[in-house]
């Protein structure tokens, strides 16, 4: 099997395993997602952009291409949610398809907490040379269907040329069984 078909494979195989997982009730470090190395404008169809499984709906957002200068790069991420439905973010640092890959110690990523007006760290986890944000176990609704979150992300140390510029892939994780409690 070629490395393409591989990393389809286990895309497919990670997003099954999550949407399994969360109907177990099974959350964190153990499982994670992962996004194939295809460029964001391959996946424009719904069809194609869509992962359904379980009681999760894993739904890609607008990539972002980030400068890996060692700067802090901010980014902001919108998504909207008209079925009320509890959702979370999830945010994917994909490696290039053939190499090199994305460690977590190469890059820091962080969220803008509007109450406390502070970057705050977010962990990433390594999964197929993708860097990931972990998925929570409930989601939240959003009453006013519409959210904005900023982060930043900044390159600990110099990157190989190949890893820059950083292509990050936001999903909105979309909670579709009734959930226990609210985040």
């Amino acid at each position: 099997m070629n490395r393409t078909t591989t990393r389809r494979a286990a895309t497919v195989t990670a997003s099954l395993l999550l949407a399994g997982a969360a109907a177990l009730g099974i959350g964190g470090q153990a499982m994670a997602a992962t996004v194939s190395g295809a460029p964001a404008a391959t996946q424009s169809s719904p069809s194609d952009a869509t992962t359904q499984g379980g009681d999760l709906r894993i739904v890609p957002l607008p990539a972002h291409r980030i400068g890996a200068d060692q700067r802090p790069q901010e980014f902001t991420v919108r998504y909207t949610d008209g079925t009320s439905l509890p959702q979370a973010l999830q945010i994917l640092v994909v490696s290039p398809e053939h190499g090199p890959y994305l460690q977590t110690g190469d890059v820091r990523l962080e969220r803008f907490d509007a109450t406390t007006r502070h970057w705050e760290p977010v962990d990433l986890g390594s999964q197929t040379g993708t860097l990931y944000t972990r998925i929570p176990p409930t989601g939240r609704i959003h009453a006013d269907g519409d959210t904005t979150v900023r982060f930043r992300i900044t390159a600990t140390h110099d990157l190989p040329a190949t890893l820059q510029p950083l292509t990050v892939q936001p999903r909105s994780i979309l909670y579709t069984a009734p959930q226990t409690s609210r985040a």
